[in-house]
């Protein structure tokens, strides 16, 4: 009896602590699997989450930080990875640099840093570059660095500033060239470091034409050959259109004549020279005989007509009988007859006072008639006349073709009126 009562409450006392430590268990083993859920389901749905616009973005990023502060949980900012908002690089571009609206237009109408600013965060390639001394009127001349992959601009930079260079900004349009033709160009820059005084060819051209390295590179990260061409060839063409007193920008811009050996260039510059050429150009070096022979005999031809006067302006105030002064007023009425060469002025002012016999004062009210075509201005005034007309003024000789024949039917229904017998 005692037996069975012993072995009923054992039985008893197992039950209760199976029943017992079961919700223990089913409790545990449903946090867990919660926890695993809900870092599973956190992982997928990033993966499928799409990806917000630059316009809704703002909005996200306002409603996880009001979350940042009831959970320990702090999200990584999807913006380091995946891009900048516009509104973001436009705040910080301001607070940096302090840039104009037009400063800032230029910045964000670029091509490369439209396509670039959603895709990767270009403030970690403005504090990169920023770091290294880039500085403000580089960002705004060159938009485009804001553009550049972060990898290869850290391999770009290393291999500028192995040069002896006194400024990052002076070689910063080189940052466009791909690492391969840029370490080219570095090897060769460098293998002449001891050849140049300067140390660098950059270098040397600046001083040279007395203008400043970023302007100089500016224009060589155009035409690289100037950097690469063998050392003495182009001292010695650089040399020849100092000493013809070619413009510095001139030769800047336009550094295909550097590709002509010495000898050619000094010859055309030479030429050029000897036909009292008021301003020699590098495209005189490089352009065709026929056009440098035809470039030429317009100037002689040019100082044949002006004679012992120095300017176009003394050479017409002659011919209408006006002081310079006066003459440069009548002129700067329609400043187009500035750039109007003195032999077709010559062939215009013959015909009008000669031919025509319309008088200097007719003249000075419209000079806008020295530019336009004289075989125009012939037929014009030969097609009037043969209708009876001889205008009061010369401004109708420069209408479009459209207002000039309405002014000749006009003319003509007057003149058929004036024929028609009155009635009785």
């Amino acid at each position: 009896m005692l037996r069975n009562l012993l072995r009923s409450f054992e039985l008893a006392l197992r039950l209760h602590t199976t029943t017992a430590i079961a919700p223990v268990l089913a409790r545990a083993a449903t946090v867990v699997c919660s926890r695993r859920t809900f870092f599973t389901q956190y992982e997928y749905e990033s993966q499928a989450r799409p990806r917000k616009s630059v316009l809704t973005a703002s909005a996200a990023t306002t409603a996880s930080t009001g979350h940042e502060a009831d959970n320990e949980y702090v999200p990584y900012r999807l913006e380091q990875e995946t891009g900048t908002r516009a509104s973001v690089l436009i705040d910080t571009l301001r607070e940096r640099f302090r840039l104009t609206d037009s400063e800032l237009q230029r910045i964000m109408g670029d091509d490369s840093v439209h396509r670039s600013y959603r895709s990767r965060s270009l403030t970690m390639t403005l504090d990169l570059l920023e770091l290294e001394g880039v500085s403000k009127r580089s960002f705004v001349e060159y938009p485009w660095l804001l553009s550049l992959d972060n990898k290869r601009l850290q391999l770009k930079l290393e291999l500028i500033k192995s040069m002896n260079i006194r400024d990052l900004n002076h070689f910063v349009p080189f940052l466009r060239l791909t690492v391969p033709r840029l370490r080219k160009l570095v090897s060769a820059l460098n293998a002449e470091m001891k050849t140049i005084p300067q140390q660098n060819r950059v270098y040397y051209i600046s001083e040279s034409l007395q203008v400043s390295p970023e302007i100089v590179t500016k224009y060589l990260s155009k035409r690289l050959f100037i950097l690469e061409m063998p050392y003495e060839m182009f001292e010695k063409n650089l040399q020849h259109m100092i000493d013809y007193n070619v413009s510095p920008i001139n030769i800047l811009k336009d550094l295909w004549a550097f590709r002509y050996t010495p000898r050619s260039v000094q010859l055309r510059l030479e030429r050029a020279k000897r036909a009292k050429k008021d301003k020699i150009m590098p495209w005189m070096v490089r352009c065709p005989e026929l056009i440098l022979q035809r470039s030429l005999k317009l100037s002689l031809d040019e100082l044949q007509v002006l004679g012992k006067h120095s300017s176009v302006v003394e050479y017409l105030g002659h011919r209408l009988g006006f002081s310079v002064s006066e003459t440069k007023v009548i002129m700067d009425r329609h400043p187009q007859v500035h750039t109007v060469r003195v032999t077709k002025i010559k062939e215009v002012l013959d015909y009008l006072l000669d031919e025509a016999k319309f008088s200097r004062f007719e003249i000075a009210q419209v000079p806008r008639i020295l530019c336009h075509s004289l075989k125009t201005t012939q037929a014009r005034v030969e097609e009037l006349k043969s209708h009876g007309c001889r205008p009061s003024s010369l401004v109708i000789l420069c209408r479009s073709r459209r207002e000039y024949e309405k002014f000749l039917e006009h003319w003509k229904s007057q003149v058929r009126s004036q024929q028609t017998p009155a009635d009785p």
